[in-house]
């Protein structure tokens, strides 16, 4: 699977603070929170994102 820029920056963002909610990161990436979730999803089932 590979990983673009902007779910580099949700992983990034989820480093800094894994508390931080799918509608901040959707703001500070000009996404909508779905989309945020779904890469989210896409992240953890790939193995990419263990926890958070």
């Amino acid at each position: 699977m590979s990983i673009d820029s902007r779910d580099r920056r949700i992983i990034e963002i989820l480093k800094k603070d894994s508390r931080t909610s799918f509608v901040d990161i959707a703001k500070q990436l000009n996404l909508s929170e779905g989309a945020v979730r779904k890469r989210v999803k896409k992240l953890i089932d790939s193995g990419i994102i263990r926890r958070f």
